[in-house]
């Protein structure tokens, strides 16, 4: 073989790598969709597509709704631990007075970082916990 420095190079050792590679590709070679091993009842990405998708916006804020259990107030809405993180600390510090504004609440209170207890009597969890993920929503794309 020829030294590179020299500017020239041996082609027909090129040739002969190229020919021993070919050797046996089709071992390596990708295989046609329509061609490939199906699992029974099965089709191909059907496991991606049935993954549950994670939570984003303020839906990833604002976790969960349930029964408080501090004396006054009817429903408590779980808040992420990095919200700080995902929002910022003054939008946090804003939370309060953001699911305030939904109708139907009457009062809040904060239990730690991540618990927001509210007195809504005539909301059903699932109806407060959109309803307050809305209200973050439209507060960050008003912001």
């Amino acid at each position: 073989m020829t030294p590179h420095r020299e500017g020239r190079i041996d082609t027909a050792a090129l040739q002969v790598l190229s020919h021993r590679l070919a050797d046996g590709s089709d071992a390596y070679a990708p295989q046609d969709l329509d061609s490939a091993p199906r699992l029974p009842e099965r089709t191909p990405g059907q496991a991606l597509a049935s993954a549950p998708r994670p939570p984003v916006g303020p839906r990833a804020v604002i976790l969960d709704c349930g029964t408080s259990r501090l004396a006054g107030y009817t429903h408590v809405l779980w808040i992420a631990a990095n919200a700080d993180a995902m929002i910022g600390s003054h939008v946090v510090e804003q939370l309060a007075y953001i699911v305030g504004r939904v109708v139907g609440v009457e009062a809040f209170a904060w239990e730690g970082a991540d618990r927001l207890h509210v007195r809504a009597p005539g909301l059903a969890w699932d109806d407060l916990l959109r309803d307050a993920q809305d209200a973050l929503a439209l507060h960050l794309t008003a912001a």
